[in-house]
């Protein structure tokens, strides 16, 4: 697909690996768009801090470090992808950003939060904030809703 001189860096931080797969295969169907990938919080703000992104492509829940074969991956974040975008905003660095979720609630403690209140305080950081997209992989409106955004990017 080609959305022509986009020239655009776009860092996905997502932990599960079959989601990642299809969000990264459905990006390379772009012209001129450079994808970066992370697995954590912690591997997503290193590279965060490291270079420049036009996008960033969030998910909500991840663990702290990369999973492997010897790591669970650390403290699991329910709102990991709320976290970046907080520090990030606090930091002077915070990019263009969207959440690119496959769950509609979050347990945060002992409290429960709707993907719409997440919504709802995601948009206090301002304009940055691009939305949020449930990710469902036998349907393709995220897709629809994700060429929107990058698109819009490209103005």
């Amino acid at each position: 697909m080609l959305l022509s001189g986009l020239g655009m860096r776009i860092l996905l931080i997502e932990d599960n690996p079959l989601k990642r797969e299809k969000i990264s295969e459905f990006i390379d169907t772009f012209d001129e768009v450079q994808l970066s990938e992370a697995a954590s919080y912690n591997s997503g703000m290193n590279y965060l801090l490291a270079e420049s992104f036009d996008l960033l492509i969030l998910d909500m829940s991840m663990p702290t470090f990369d999973r492997t074969d010897a790591s669970h991956g650390g403290r699991f974040r329910a709102v990991g992808g709320k976290e970046i975008a907080i520090r990030l905003s606090k930091l002077d660095r915070l990019v263009p950003f969207v959440v690119v979720s496959g769950y509609k609630d979050f347990s945060v403690g002992s409290q429960s939060l709707s993907i719409e209140q997440i919504d709802d305080s995601l948009r206090h950081i301002g304009s940055k904030y691009l939305g949020c997209i449930i990710f469902e992989a036998a349907d393709s409106v995220w897709k629809e809703q994700l060429t929107e955004i990058i698109g819009r990017r490209n103005l």
